[in-house]
This record gives structure tokens, sequence and C-alpha cells, in this order.
């Protein structure tokens, strides 16, 4: 490989010494845009609205933990060092594969590093004929958000207390859905 960061090849990970380099991707994203979420009688409204510009971050906050709720894992190599990181899990009882973690470092961003680990999620998905991909991110991760909408995520659902005590303030779970199967 070149030293041109959209150059990169998808491998699985390997745990536990890709660890490190995992956990050291740059996961902050920046924006001045979240989805507010509006309750109105019996039904919740998300709505693109500006705020001031802010800084997040996410974390692979299991990736030490033996009991981890996913069991696949890839990682994205560029010139020898890893920029991006996904991890899912299937859960049989109700067929639906969770992808719990997707980053992508910042200079890698736009390269289709993401699209390539997006794209292993969903194999793995329909090799286990999971009828669906779900996950789950802040309303405030509006360009993530709207990366997965392009790649046929909808929306599936909030949780209003899920990021309580982040600081942020407004901040709720969203969770998006992508259909592989009727069942």
């Amino acid at each position: 490989m070149s030293d041109n960061p959209t150059q990169y090849e998808i491998r699985p990970a390997r745990l536990p010494e890709d660890a490190p380099a995992i956990a050291a991707i740059d996961t902050r994203f920046t924006s001045d845009q979240y989805f507010r979420v509006e309750h109105i009688g019996d039904s919740f409204r998300l709505e693109l609205a500006p705020r001031a510009r802010f800084e997040k971050a996410f974390s692979v906050y299991d990736l030490y933990h033996s009991h981890r709720e996913w069991e696949d894992a890839d990682v994205a190599e560029a010139h020898g060092c890893i920029r991006g990181f996904a991890a899912g899990g299937y859960q049989f009882w109700n067929r639906r594969y969770v992808l719990w973690h997707i980053y992508v470092a910042p200079e890698c961003r736009g390269s289709g590093m993401g699209t390539a680990l997006l794209t292993r999620v969903l194999a793995r998905a329909q090799a286990r004929q999971a009828v669906s991909v779900w996950l789950e991110t802040s309303n405030f991760n509006a360009p993530g958000i709207a990366w997965y909408r392009h790649h046929g995520f909808d929306f599936a659902g909030l949780d209003l207390a899920l990021y309580d005590g982040t600081g942020l303030g407004e901040e709720a779970g969203v969770y998006l859905m992508r259909r592989l199967l009727r069942a």
C-alpha cells in the first residue's frame, strides 16, 4: 500500500492483539446539527435542527470485555495502520443482526472504507439469514445518521433516557434498521 489512506484492506480483527489500535481510532466528529426529538401526543418526531457547533466522540466501550455482545469484527488497514473498525452479532431469537460499532478515522472518511466495512457486516447478516440489521446511535450524530440512511437504513425507534448523564442535554438513542428478508 502507498501513503494514500484511500487504499485499504479489510480483514477480520485479531483480538486481543488488534485491541490497542482499534481503541486508538479517532472517532470524533463535529456538527452544527442534530435531530431534535419532539414528543407530540402519542407519537414522536425527529427533526434535523441547528445547534451550536459541537464535537463528540464514541468509544469501543466493550473492546476489552470478555462478555461483549458482538462476536464478529473487522478492521480496515491503510498503510499498515488500523483506521476502521466494525463489530456485530446475530440474535437468534428474532433473527436480527446488531451492528454494535462502526468507526472510520477522519482522514479516511469518504474513501469507501466505511462502506466496505458495512458490506462485510451485511454479508455476515445475510449468511445467517437475518431478517434485518439494527443499530443505535445518538440523535447528535447527524452526519452518521445521514450516512446510515444513504446506505438503506430507516428510523426504527427511540430511547429518550439512553444518554442521560452525557452532558449534552436533549441527547437520545436513535435506532435504525435495514430490512434484509421478510420474516
